[in-house]
């Protein structure tokens, strides 16, 4: 139980720093988006913790990120991008 609730932690902490790494430093895109820092979080957190939790903490932080910088149109396709990939690529 003790390994279960200290992976949410750190799920929940690489969601949190996805967040905040995307949204301090963003270059506009002429695609109406932006490129950001946060994507070096998301790998990070893929390689620390298992796939379905790092899958959870970067679709969570990606898409709050979205929502709290304005792309709130961009919030779907961010929340599906990382929750609807598949956990063991072939």
């Amino acid at each position: 139980m003790k390994n279960v609730t200290q992976k949410i932690v750190y799920a929940a902490m690489f969601a949190a720093l996805t967040c905040v790494a995307t949204m301090i430093i963003k270059i506009p895109s002429p695609l109406k988006g932006y490129i950001n820092l946060g994507d070096a979080f998301v790998l990070l957190g893929a390689w620390v913790l298992s796939p379905a939790y790092g899958m959870i903490a970067a679709g969570l932080g990606s898409a709050l990120a979205d929502i709290f910088s304005g792309y709130v149109v961009l919030f779907p396709d961010t929340g599906d991008r990382y929750l609807s990939t598949p956990l063991f690529a072939d």
